[in-house]
Order: C-alpha cells, then sequence, then structure tokens
C-alpha cells in the first residue's frame, strides 16, 4: 500500500521504526524523494510535531536540505524533496534518533552463492545487510511498531513500547536532529556526585527519591555536568539502552529529562570538534531567531550560575509546526566535552519571559 499524496510513488528507498522514504514522480515526472511519518507515530501529535520540526530545523540549517512539498497534517505526515537533496531523508529521520536501513537495491544485493564461492569463498548472505527481519534484535526494540513489516498502514504499538513516544517526539527539538539530525570528546575522569539520600538526611522524601533514580543514569563523565540538578528533574532516559533511541554517531552519551513544562538534554560528545558543530548549530538559530522571540541575547561566554565554571552560553528560538515558538538555552562547560539545554514553548512554557528561562539555566548551572 503506497502513501497518498500528490506524487506517483514507485519503490521504497529505505525504511525505519516510525516511516519510510519514497522514491516519486510529481505532476511532471520530476524525481522526488518523500519522507512518510508512518503507523502509531503518524497517530500521535507528539511524533507528529517532532516531525515537522525536525524537518524545518534540517531546512533552515547550513548544509541541510530544503524541500519542495510537505503535508504536516495529513494522515501519514509526509515531506518532498528534490532528487538533487541526496540523503535528505535518511538524515531526517536519523535526527530523530531512528535507525533508518536503505532499500537493497540489484546493485547491493550479492551474487549468487556459488558465484561468491568460486570467487571469495564468502557466503552470499554475509555480503549485503538486509532491514532487520520480524522478530529479529533491532525490531525487538522499535518503541513503535515490533512487526517489522514492509508496509504503509498504521501498526498498532505493543503497549510496554507506547510509553516512549512522549520521550522521542520532545527528542524532535533537538534535531531536530534531527535530526537533525538533531548536536561531542573524552570527557574527565568520573567525579564524585551529590551525597546520596542516606548521606543527606535534611532532603525531603521527595527530593532524596529523585536524588537516588537519577543519580544511577548519569555515572561517569556527565555525573559533573547534571549534579545541580539531580533532586529537581525527571523521567530521565538513557540513550541506547533497551527500548530508547539509538545514540546518535556525533555523540558519547546523551539523557533526556523532564522539568516542569521544560526538556533537558544532557549531552557528551567524542570530541571538540562534535561539541563546537552542536553549538554552532544553536548560534544559527540564535541569528535567525530574534523575530520568533523578542529579547533574545546575543551567544556569550559566561560562567555558571551554581559552578562558576566559564562556559559558552547560547538563546535560541524556532518555529513549531503549529507556528508556535520554541525557546531554548544551551550551555557547555570549557572544561569537559558535554553540554546541557533546555527547551519550552516560549509562549506556554515560560510565557514569552526570557528571564524566566535564563533564571532555570542559572540554577542549574
Amino acid at each position: 500500500m503506497q502513501p497518498e499524496g500528490p506524487y506517483r510513488f514507485t519503490e521504497t528507498l529505505g525504511e525505519c521504526q516510525v516511516g519510510r522514504a519514497w522514491a516519486a514522480l510529481d505532476g511532471q515526472d520530476r524525481p522526488v524523494t518523500v519522507a512518510v511519518l508512518e503507523g502509531a507515530a503518524a497517530a500521535d501529535q507528539r511524533w507528529r510535531e517532532a516531525f515537522a520540526n525536525a524537518a524545518n530545523v534540517l531546512a533552515q540549517t547550513p548544509g541541510g536540505h530544503r524541500y519542495v512539498n510537505a503535508d504536516f497534517a495529513a494522515a501519514e505526515p509526509w515531506i518532498a524533496y528534490p532528487s538533487e537533496e541526496e540523503g535528505a531523508a535518511e538524515r531526517l529521520f536519523r535526527s530523530l534518533g531512528m535507525d533508518y536501513q536503505r532499500t537493497p537495491t540489484a546493485e547491493m544485493l550479492p551474487p549468487p552463492p556459488a558465484a561468491v564461492s568460486a570467487t571469495s569463498g564468502v557466503p552470499a548472505q554475509s555480503a549485503v545487510s538486509a532491514p532487520p527481519a520480524v522478530g529479529s534484535a533491532p525490531v525487538a526494540t522499535d518503541p513503535l511498531d515490533p512487526s517489522g513489516g514492509r508496509r504503509i498502514a498504521p501498526v498498532q504499538p505493543a503497549p510496554k513500547r507506547r510509553d516512549w513516544i512522549s520521550i522521542v517526539g520532545a527528542l524532535v527539538l533537538t534535531l531536530v536532529a534531527g535530526t537533525a539530525g538533531f548536536f561531542l570528546g573524552a570527557g574527565r575522569e568520573k567525579e564524585a556526585a551529590t551525597p546520596t539520600p542516606s548521606a543527606s538526611p535534611s532532603l525531603p522524601p521527595y527530593e532524596a527519591t529523585q536524588l537516588a533514580i537519577n543519580k544511577a543514569k548519569f555515572e561517569g563523565e556527565l555525573a559533573p555536568l547534571v549534579e545541580p540538578w539531580l533532586t529537581r528533574i525527571g523521567g530521565c532516559t538513557v540513550y541506547d539502552q533497551p527500548g530508547a533511541p539509538k545514540l546518535p554517531a556525533d555523540e558519547k552519551g546523551h539523557v533526556f529529562c523532564h522539568y516542569g513544562g521544560a526538556w533537558l538534554h544532557f549531552t557528551l560528545y567524542p570530541g571538540q570538534k562534535q561539541k563546537d558543530t552542536a553549538r554552532a548549530y544553536r548560534q544559527q538559530l540564535n541569528l535567525a531567531g530574534g523575530s520568533l522571540a523578542p529579547g533574545l541575547r546575543e551567544a556569550s561566554t559566561t560562567k555558571g550560575g551554581v559552578t562558576g565554571k566559564p562556559g559558552s552560553y547560547v538563546e535560541y528560538a524556532f518555529e513549531g509546526e503549529d507556528g508556535r515558538a520554541i525557546c531554548g538555552v544551551w550551555w557547555d562547560p570549557d572544561d569537559m566535552q558535554g553540554a546541557f539545554y533546555i527547551e519550552t514553548l516560549c509562549k506556554d512554557g515560560v510565557d514569552g519571559d526570557w528571564d524566566a528561562l535564563r533564571d532555570l539555566w542559572q540554577r542549574g548551572s
């Protein structure tokens, strides 16, 4: 079954847990690539917003991909890229943390077993990595569609995976990922974290419990970055754990958390280059976001409000699918290859008050 839209779909180019990419022709027989959000993800508003936001951020990013048409309000949202924008659909899905797999083509398929045996002795099935089969390990960790089948119809999610939709839906704001995509080296050794509840009897029971839960998720190099937040954040999920999104190739560690109406991302990068690239992306959003969220300041170098550590500070804004602006603050200390960023709806989250978001950053930096 092919998706709906103003195109003549010819073949699938690749797929992931939440959608797939199609080769298609428009009304003038011009080739395009169409990325489609499918199944349970298409039926969830948070995923729909994540898909649209990732596409828009990718289109605004230097070196990104501009699309020629889209319908984010369709039953299965889609976006069309011109044929010259190679890899656009794959980059879009990967910016959402998905494991996108290209569909094997005739050129990619291995020769018959006999021919292979006569030349290299390598079994035919080892010459190509096919998409995960039904019941395989990769499909089992799919948060939305454990069937793994090649079909465009919505697939009912397994109940135990459903709770992940809200987490990855918020991932968009990263992406965009992203996707963007979307946003990294060797950090310093593990530092002593905030005392455990038993060592801090003055903590109220709720905060003591949150500290114990969160502390276990931030071992190693991310521990110093999250220390001021440990008693306040909740719902934290570690990337690359069972049921969680795949860790992007340009990140070494990533933990996503909630704080009231705000989303927090704590990220560790494999090197200075990756961290600089992630910061530069938000600096571009800073330059373009003044009209969306008046009052944001220029990027600067400043000290954390709690730790006193020097680091890079960037305020930024971008537009969501429904036209509402999203405000964010990025901060990365100079003494580690890590960063955290806070994002929330500019109006519904902080009522357009940048000072409120700055105060939240200061109390956790």
